[in-house]
C-alpha cells in the first residue's frame, strides 16, 4: 500500500498550516465523489471480471496474429498504459517475448514515421486506436497512415480482424469509424473533462496484449480505493494533495517528480500531462518537470542548491527484487571503491535517494517521498488511481470543476486555421 512522507515540507510547511486545509480538500473530495451525478472512475466498483476477460480474449487474438502491435493515441489513457507496460518491463518473465508494442500518433515527424514502417516491414502486425474522440490531429492523421498501411498488407477484409478501437461507448469519429468498418470496439468510458481515464479496461488492451495481467491491475486499484477514499489525513491522497498545494501557495512553482527507477520514466511523463491538465490549468498549480534519480540529479544539483529556485520535489521509491545484486570488486582498486564491499545496488539506490533529500533540504526545497512497494500489476494499478485522485484533488482545492470540460488548446485552434481544417 502507498505512504506518502510529508516530513521533509515542514522547512516550509506548518503542521497548522496543513490541518487547517482539511475542510477545502475535504469539499474538493466531495465534489469529486459524492456531488450528483459524480462518476470518478465508477466502473472500479462494479464487476470488472467481465471486461477484463473481454479485454484478454483480444489480446489473446493480437498474440496469435501479431509480433507487433501499434498504439496510436495521445491522451492520459495511452500514456498510462505505457506507463504500466515499461513499469512491468522489468519483470520480463510475466510478458509475452514474441510481442513488440509500438506507439504512434503524438507528432508528426517524418522520420519517426519511417523508423515505424521500416520496423514494421515483412513483421506481422495489428493497431489499437485510443481517443474519447479521435479527432485529435496528430492522433487522426497517424490513425489514417497506419489504417493504409494494414489494408496495403493484408487487404481491405483482413486488415478489419486486426483493428482494435478504444473509444467513446455512444458516439464521435473514432466510433463511427469502427461502426462502419466492422472494427472490434471497446468503450472508453467519459471522465473528468472529457479524459479518459487510464484504468479504463480497454485503455490496458497494449499491457495485456504483452502479458500483463490487467485484472490484477484493476484489482490493485479497486483495493486502494477504501484508503484513499477515506476523509482524513491518514489518507495518503489527502497528504500529497494538500502538501503541494499549499507548497504552491507559499511560492512554489516547479514540482520534480524524481522516480527511482529507469522504467517509471514513461509514469513519469503520464502525470506531468496529468497534471499539467488539470491542475495548472487552474492558474495557481505547480509546473510539472521530471528529473530522474540520481543521474539528473549529478547535472542538476545546482538548481536545488541554495534555495534561490522556487522548487518541490517528489520521489518514488520501490521495493527491490528479494535477489540482491552485489558490487563488484576489483582487486587493483583503480577507482578507490572497494569500500564499497558487502555493499548491495539496491542498498546504494537508498542512500542515492536519501543524499537527494538532504541535498534538497539543504537547499531549502521541501520535498516528499512515496513508498510505492513492490514492482508488481497491483502496484501499477494503485499508482494509476493514486495520481487520478490527486490531480483532481488539487485542481479542485484550486477552485477548479474538474467536471467542466476543458477549452480547446489555443496550439489547436492555431493549426485548425493554418490548415483550413472545418473551414466552410
Amino acid at each position: 500500500m502507498l505512504n506518502v512522507d510529508i516530513s521533509n515540507i515542514w522547512c516550509s510547511v506548518s503542521l497548522p498550516t496543513l490541518l487547517e486545509s482539511e475542510e477545502e480538500i475535504a469539499n474538493a473530495h466531495s465534489a469529486l465523489t459524492d456531488a450528483p451525478g459524480a462518476d470518478f472512475l465508477a466502473w472500479l466498483d462494479g464487476d470488472l471480471q467481465p471486461e477484463a476477460a473481454q479485454i484478454a480474449e483480444a489480446a489473446g487474438r493480437i498474440g496469435e496474429m501479431a509480433q507487433v502491435l501499434v498504439v496510436v493515441g495521445n491522451d492520459s489513457a495511452v500514456l498510462g498504459a505505457r506507463a504500466v507496460l515499461e513499469l512491468l518491463r522489468g519483470r520480463r518473465h510475466n510478458l509475452r517475448p514474441g510481442l513488440q508494442v509500438l506507439f504512434t500518433g503524438s507528432d508528426f515527424s517524418t522520420q519517426a514515421w519511417h523508423g515505424l514502417s521500416e520496423l514494421l516491414e515483412g513483421r506481422d502486425f495489428c493497431v489499437q486506436v485510443v481517443g474519447r474522440h479521435g479527432d485529435g490531429l496528430p492522433e487522426a492523421v497517424a490513425t489514417r497512415a497506419v489504417r493504409w498501411l494494414l489494408e496495403r498488407r493484408y487487404g481491405t477484409e483482413k486488415a478489419r480482424e486486426r483493428v482494435f478501437v478504444a473509444t467513446d461507448p455512444t458516439r464521435g469519429p473514432l466510433r463511427e469509424i469502427a461502426a462502419a468498418e466492422g472494427y472490434a470496439a471497446f468503450p472508453l468510458p467519459r471522465t473528468l473533462a472529457g479524459h479518459a481515464s487510464a484504468l479504463a479496461p480497454a485503455a490496458l488492451l497494449a499491457p495485456a496484449a504483452a502479458g500483463v495481467d490487467v485484472g490484477r491491475v484493476l484489482a490493485g486499484a479497486a483495493a486502494a480505493r477504501p484508503l484513499l477514499e477515506l476523509r482524513t489525513f491518514d489518507n495518503p491522497a489527502w497528504l500529497y494533495a494538500a502538501g503541494r498545494t499549499i507548497l504552491a501557495r507559499r511560492g512554489k512553482r516547479a514540482e520534480y517528480f524524481c522516480p527511482q527507477e529507469p522504467d517509471a520514466e514513461a509514469l513519469a511523463r503520464w502525470w506531468q500531462q496529468l497534471f499539467g491538465g488539470r491542475a495548472v490549468l487552474a492558474g495557481d498549480g505547480l509546473l510539472p518537470a521530471v528529473a530522474r534519480l540520481p543521474a539528473d540529479w549529478q547535472q542538476m544539483a545546482a538548481l536545488f542548491a541554495d534555495g534561490a529556485n522556487p522548487l518541490m520535489a517528489t520521489f518514488l521509491r520501490f521495493q527491490p527484487p528479494a535477489q540482491k545484486v552485489p558490487v563488484e570488486m576489483d582487486w587493483k582498486n583503480f577507482d578507490n571503491l572497494n569500500c564499497l564491499e558487502g555493499y548491495t545496488l539496491d542498498y546504494l539506490q537508498d542512500q542515492a535517494l536519501l543524499g537527494a533529500i538532504q541535498a534538497a533540504a539543504d537547499g531549502g526545497v521541501p520535498s516528499l517521498v512515496m513508498d510505492c512497494g513492490p514492482l508488481a500489476e497491483e502496484t501499477a494499478g494503485e499508482l494509476l488511481y493514486f495520481f487520478e485522485l490527486t490531480s483532481c484533488l488539487c485542481a479542485g482545492m484550486l477552485g477548479r470543476d474538474v467536471y467542466e470540460a476543458e477549452a480547446p488548446a489555443a496550439w489547436a485552434a492555431h493549426m485548425d486555421r493554418q490548415l483550413g481544417r472545418n473551414a466552410d
